[in-house]
């Protein structure tokens, strides 16, 4: 096999496993990139081993097409994770909120529906857990069921 045969091969596979990532549902793009991931080191050591023959050509450019691979996964996956997590991203949020994260305050999802539970102190506090659930949903779809704690000093 040529040098220009195996960068063919290569480019071709990697044009057919990024077209396949992108249609793939996310289960099957997070345990392709898993498999990518986990395997670069074994695709090192082969193209170590075989770097005189022409197997060591298509090793080497297999090797190539799975860093660049690699790299379009952390592309892809970055605003991927954002509509793929929404309850981490929320967690996140609300821990990191002065306010709120003094709150007892947990975060669930009936199907694409986020849930946040718990008690506030105000209605400023009610609007701020609401935003940001609905920023961190998908589609936007927030059922607040927090309670605010009324004060009995009137």
């Amino acid at each position: 096999m040529q040098s220009r045969h195996a960068y063919g091969l290569a480019a071709a596979v990697l044009l057919g496993m990024a077209a396949g990532f992108m249609l793939a549902p996310d289960s099957g793009r997070r345990e392709a990139r898993r498999r990518t991931v986990r395997n670069l080191s074994a695709m090192e050591r082969i193209a170590a081993r075989n770097a005189k023959s022409a197997a060591g050509t298509a090793c080497s450019a297999m090797l190539s097409a799975a860093h660049l691979l690699s790299a379009a996964f952390q592309l892809m996956l970055g605003p991927l994770s954002f509509r793929r997590r929404p309850l981490a991203r929320l967690k996140e949020a609300l821990a990191a909120d002065p306010a709120l994260g003094r709150r007892h305050i947990w975060v669930d999802a009936y199907g694409d529906t986020i849930l946040l539970h718990g008690i506030v102190e105000d209605d400023e506090e009610w609007r701020s857990a609401d935003l940001l659930a609905r920023l961190a949903s998908p589609d936007g779809s927030v059922r607040n069921l927090l309670q605010v704690r009324r004060s009995l000093e009137t």
